[in-house]
Formats: C-alpha cells, structure tokens, sequence
C-alpha cells in the first residue's frame, strides 16, 4: 500500500532520507531504475529490498538511536524539574493552548511558503513586518496572482480556531491521556487514531504509520495484544515505505504531553517519544522529544533560555538535530535583526526540506531565543521565516504561552478566536478553549499525584 503518493515517488523520496541516514549508495543510478520501472510495482519492490539493506557510511559523524534506553544514554546534562504554584497553573495551561491556537492560525494562510514571498504578500498590504494576523489581500494579488489559503484565519475573517493537523493532534493526545494515562504505548496511539482520526486527515508519516498499523496481524476487533509494541517493530510501522520519518509530523503532536506534564521535561519527552516512535525515527523522534521538553519547562523556567537548555538535555548529544540548535543558538548571538536571522537560519539548513524536523526546529527555537518574553515578536518572526509555518507557529506559541500564561498574551492576539477551538474531532468540535485547559489541569494534577 504506497499511501497517496504512487510507489516509484516513494522510493525517490526514500532514497534523500537514506542519504541524510548516511547510507551508502549510487544515488543518480537508483533514481534511473527507478524511474526506468516507474510502472512495474514488482520491481520497484525489490529495488526497495534493496534499498533497505544499503550499508552505512562509517564515516557518518551522527549517532541517532530510535530505542528510549539508548537515547538517553546520549542526552547530556542533568534532567530538571520545576514546581509550578497552584495559583498560576492554570493560567499557564490556558496560556499555552491559547498559544498554540494563536500561532497555527497566524500560520496557517501562508503554510509552505518561502520567506521571501511572505514579506512580500505583507508588504503589498502595507503591513510588514506582521503585527496582526496574515492580511486577506495584498498587491501580490495583482502582481503575482497568489492568493492565501484557509481565509477563516485572515485578518479580516479570524473569528475562532480553524481546524488544523497542529491542534487535532493535540486533542488526539489529550483523547488517548484521559483514557490510557501515562502507560500508554506506541500501539495505544495507533489506535487512537484509528478510532478517532479520519484517514484523509493525515499526511507523510502520519499517512504511511497509519496505513502500516493496518496490516499489523494483531491489529483486530479482539483487543490489544500482549506485547503489542513487539508487533510494531515487527512490521516496521514506523519505516515501511515511509519515507518520510524525520519530517515534521511527530514534532507537532506532542505539546498535550508537556502541558500534562508540565514543571517536568524529561517526564514529557518521554511520552512524546512513545507517540512519535508509533510514525518517526532518529531526528523526527528527537524534535518531538525536545519541544516536548521545552514546553514542559517553560511551564517553570525563568525565561526561554532556560527552557532550551533544559531541552537540550533530553535529547541525543550525538545528533544532527542537537547539533543544528546548538548552530541556531549561535546564530541568534550573531545578527543584529529578525530578517538576518530569518535568512542565515534558512540558509544553513537550506539542505532539508519545507516540512522536515531539522530546519523546523531551528526556525521555531530562534524566533524564541531571538523573542525573549516578547510573545508577539517570537510568533511573527517564527512565521515569517516561512517553511512549515502553521506548524511552528503552534509550536513557539504553545512553548511562549507556557511561560507567559494567558495573563501574558496581548489581547489583540486573543480576542479574535473569541475562546474557541474547531478541532473537527467528536467531543471538542467546537470546544471553549478555557474549557479545554480545564480538562488538561486535571490531567495534570492527576499526573503529579
């Protein structure tokens, strides 16, 4: 089953993920029998056997375990833990929807764009650099014939949360929190999206676990088997024609984790792993593990920085994903403005994809290390700095709503949603986003008991 896209795509898109793996292969010679058998599923299979036992460079530099017990091994520094008053908890769990809701909708109309076009739209609305929520219409219009997607989120439509992947997982996440609590499994997740997730509401990664985790043997009407997780690993739900296990897609699932566990990083980067282990490998499990922890400290750290260090710590020392934000730590100390840091930090990671983890991650951890506390400042420049921006605006909204609690966020950025979140899923469509930061504090009183 190749999911949407048709099978000799795949394996074209297969081929750049092994080379980032550090395999070592012909690349142009795969691509030309690829493209030779492009009709023959046959073949394209055993070229995909092939492909899979392609040897690694032991050259290559990175050490990027997928196992838990081996990932932390990796992390260095010391794990933190913050104790979150009682009076503000909720303030911040508020804060930190109302964040996440806030930056995918600033996002969501100019999703992929590149950087360039971005400013470009505002400028031709008179309104560059953003302040506001993405202008309906712009000279760009007339200019370029471009035209923004999803209007409900425009500045002249914006009138609650669209729907969006960023939050349905989020939702999916508190879902499977209520009902498993914190034992869950990477297969508990796969049913949880079975159970409540329309197909046609995934894409990459999700898209291919998803239809992976419907030919696992066990995976029937008679109940969760014993070691269930062993059957994953079996049928390589996470890899079998998935080439796209380090893009973007675990890294947006996992904030319902920190808020739940919020004070504590290495508490929420632990069940961050066990959902992203379900689609993702290496770098793609790491960003959901890092964001994981960095929102969950910045529920109780002092200020941003002390949050991304704090979620360096959970993360392998050993990666290219730890490598690339400590490159983008350095960054943010070496430029004088927000359009600098937007260009050198694109520049550098210019390699990866628009939807990969990598060059994401670095955009979303400098606009905050770039931002401070300034909450509008680290949204607009996460945003932008184009790429996957509903995605990364939910993600550094989520992070600066935990640290500055819904008290924090400007009223102009608020206000618009009028308290209300579309998830599109059963039971929180729509939903008061007040009402949804209630249901997670008693999650995560339940969690610190």
């Amino acid at each position: 089953m190749a999911g949407y896209q048709k099978l000799n795509i795949l394996l074209r898109e297969e081929l750049d993920q092994l080379e980032e793996e550090g395999r070592l292969f012909d690349k142009k010679a795969y691509i030309k029998e690829i493209e030779e058998n492009a009709g023959d599923k046959i073949k394209l299979m055993e070229i995909y056997g092939r492909m899979c036992a392609l040897p690694k460079n032991p050259s290559f530099p990175y050490i990027e375990p997928n196992e838990y017990e081996d990932i932390i091994e990796l992390c260095q520094g010391e794990s933190k833990k913050y104790t979150i008053d009682d009076d503000i908890i909720y303030d911040k769990l508020y804060g930190a929807w109302l964040g996440r809701c806030i930056g995918c909708a600033l996002g969501q109309p100019v999703e992929l764009w590149e950087a360039k076009n971005i400013k470009a739209w505002c400028e031709g609305a008179n309104k560059y650099p953003l302040s506001y929520y993405i202008p309906t219409h712009s000279e760009a219009e007339k200019q370029y014939g471009w035209k923004v997607g999803c209007l409900a989120s425009t500045d002249e439509h914006i009138a609650f949360m669209q729907t969006d992947d960023d939050l349905r997982y989020t939702v999916l996440a508190l879902r499977l929190l209520r009902e498993k609590g914190q034992d869950f499994d990477s297969y508990d997740v796969g049913l949880n999206w079975h159970y409540h997730l329309p197909y046609r509401d995934l894409c990459t990664a999700e898209n291919q676990a998803y239809l992976n985790f419907c030919n696992v043997d066990e995976n029937g009407p008679w109940g969760k088997p014993e070691n269930a997780v062993e059957y994953l690993k079996r049928d390589k739900v996470n890899t079998y024609l998935n080439p796209y296990r380090e893009w973007i897609g675990a890294q947006i699932r996992i904030d319902c984790y920190a808020y739940a566990c919020a004070g504590d990083p290495r508490k929420a980067a632990y069940l961050a792993y066990k959902d992203a282990y379900f689609s993702h490998t290496a770098n793609g499990i790491y960003g959901a593990m890092f964001f994981a922890a960095m929102i969950a400290a910045s529920f109780g750290a002092a200020d941003v920085q002390e949050a991304y260090e704090a979620a360096l710590c959970e993360i392998p020392s050993t990666s290219r994903l730890y490598e690339a934000l400590i490159q983008t730590r350095e960054t943010v100390g070496s430029v004088s403005d927000y359009e600098e840091l937007i260009e050198k930090v694109n520049a550098k990671f210019a390699k990866y994809g628009c939807v990969h983890t990598i060059n994401n991650a670095a955009i979303c951890a400098a606009s905050m290390l770039w931002a401070g506390r300034d909450f509008e400042k680290a949204l607009t420049v996460s945003v932008m700095a184009g790429l996957d921006t509903d995605c990364n605006g939910a993600t550094t909204g989520s992070c600066m709503g935990a640290l500055l609690g819904e008290s924090g966020i400007p009223d102009k950025w608020k206000s618009p949603l009028h308290d209300t979140l579309y998830s599109g899923l059963i039971d929180f469509h729509p939903i008061k986003i007040s009402k949804i930061a209630e249901i997670t504090k008693e999650l995560y009183e339940k969690f610190k008991a």
